[in-house]
């Protein structure tokens, strides 16, 4: 490569960093609410947030990365049409094809940082992440050593505690049991109480309340103990015994099931799915910001500024990509369709490719714009 495409790396690399960083604050933002509900619900602390922060990174690059290179490659292209410094190149004989090769490399490059993001990165994380929400779900003690607010330690119980006690006392419990769909749900008060966690089996003991229940009939029934001691085993998690989601997996698990004769069409399919995405979704890396580029570049110039080629640079990249989200989502019921998601982004880079080395102005290919003289090699 010559001067003038390090040069418009050097020009690239910037603003890709920029929109990087702030888009993978907002993707954060957006994802991390369940995991702040998470560790407050569960009473846990700051390193339990930072290390759920580290896990959800690989699914924010994923997806930043992608949506970083489209906006660096506009922003980029935009300035040198503005500043005339593509005019300029033009004039001096570089084709298109030339000015997008810088372009190129860097699409090359996240490709393959993609790739490692996709393919080992996301299932590991998420492999981890599920691993350490059921056991922190699983310790129910640290669900309830909280007063003043409803709290959720698992699944189907609910349990409110008006206030706790320097000696760990419990006054004023609430307990809402809605994990038998057949029995229908249970609310316990009680006065007081206390945890207890002997023999491993931790269970939750009422003093001077009632247990109320509404049968099948609407017909209200009470109740009253003294002392009844409700057993929190059947909510605990048993961690490694739980299921993976095909989020959980790695592609080779994935595109050719080893129990694939004993899953459900949509199980299947599902798996069919986030495997052949897992490989097919780092080809944007490349695709996204070539299209963006063969947008930019064939546009022509114009006295009312580039804001017309900003905009078809910015629909044709969303849509590339959402029609690839798109596809993915048919998958779960048409798994035989999966070629589709590697076409999608290699026929985007195909077609952009095609604009490149063609010239707008239907004359010689890769001449200067409004130059019809032969254009001088590079």
């Amino acid at each position: 490569m010559g001067t003038l495409q390090w040069y418009l790396i050097r020009q690239t690399l910037g603003p890709l960093a920029f929109f990087v960083l702030v888009l993978t604050g907002v993707v954060w933002l957006t994802q991390s609410l369940r995991i702040i509900d998470i560790v407050v619900n569960n009473n846990q602390g700051a390193a339990a947030f930072v290390e759920f922060t580290i896990l959800l990174l690989p699914l924010v690059l994923s997806v930043v990365l992608q949506l970083g290179a489209l906006a660096a490659t506009i922003y980029m292209l935009h300035r040198l049409i503005s500043d005339s410094e593509l005019a300029a190149a033009f004039a001096g004989g570089f084709s298109k094809l030339a000015l997008a090769k810088p372009i190129i490399v860097m699409g090359l490059g996240l490709t393959v940082c993609l790739a490692v993001v996709t393919t080992y990165l996301m299932p590991t994380s998420a492999q981890t992440m599920r691993d350490r929400i059921s056991e922190i779900r699983g310790d129910i003690a640290a669900g309830l050593i909280r007063d003043g607010r409803f709290l959720t330690p698992a699944d189907g119980l609910t349990v409110y505690i008006r206030e706790i006690t320097p000696e760990r006392e419990m006054l004023g419990i609430l307990v809402k049991d809605m994990s038998d769909p057949v029995r229908g749900a249970v609310t316990y008060t009680a006065k007081r109480g206390f945890l207890s966690e002997a023999s491993d089996r931790p269970a939750l003991v009422m003093f001077e309340g009632q247990a109320q229940q509404v049968d099948d009939t609407g017909r209200l029934s009470v109740l009253r103990f003294d002392r009844l001691a409700y057993d929190l085993t059947s909510f605990m998690d048993s961690g490694g015994a739980r299921s993976r989601k095909p989020s959980e997996r790695y592609f080779w698990e994935l595109v050719a099931p080893p129990n694939a004769d004993e899953l459900s069409p949509r199980a299947y399919g599902k798996m069919i799915a986030e495997g052949h995405e897992q490989l097919s979704a780092p080809l944007y890396g490349l695709a996204l910001p070539l299209v963006a580029a063969a947008a930019m570049l064939s546009a022509g110039f114009s006295r009312r500024g580039a804001a017309g080629a900003v905009v078809t640079a910015i629909a044709l990249g969303a849509g590339l990509r959402v029609t690839g989200l798109a596809v993915k989502s048919v998958l779960t019921g048409a798994p035989y369709l999966w070629p589709l998601l590697y076409a999608i982004p290699l026929g985007g880079v195909l077609a952009a490719l095609y604009f490149l080395m063609r010239s707008p102005l239907g004359g010689r290919p890769n001449a200067p714009l409004g130059d019809p003289s032969p254009a001088p090699a590079e």
